[in-house]
């Protein structure tokens, strides 16, 4: 039996991880710490969406702001992530001039479902 430590658990995740125990998870305690993971990609998304009117996919915003985008690598990051490649979603973004444009730029034409 796992008890709280220091580490961060709540109540609810002693629940969380007796109830998996029980119903046959060997590693109870491992998916519990890994839901409590961050996860900065769901939260830069969730922002992005609040904060941003996303247009359809097949238009390519002109704003100031956008200037230093390579659209066209934005593009090629999102198909990869839509087939699950993110290494090379990664690198197409890398060899940009504003990777980090280009990064947020390709949020636009991901498939959520």
């Amino acid at each position: 039996m796992r008890t709280i430590r220091r580490d961060g658990w709540t109540a609810a995740d002693y629940d969380s991880e007796q109830i998996l125990h029980q119903l046959g998870h060997r590693d109870a305690a491992a998916r519990v710490t890994r839901a409590r993971r961050a996860r900065p990609l769901r939260r830069a998304w969730r922002t992005l969406r609040a904060q941003l009117h996303r247009p359809a996919a097949t238009e390519t915003p002109t704003t100031p702001s956008a200037a230093g985008t390579d659209w066209v690598a934005a593009r090629a990051a999102a198909v990869a992530v839509n087939r699950g490649d993110t290494g090379e979603a990664d690198r197409i973004v890398q060899a940009t001039a504003d990777p980090r444009t280009t990064a947020f730029a390709a949020f636009r034409f991901i498939d959520v479902h």
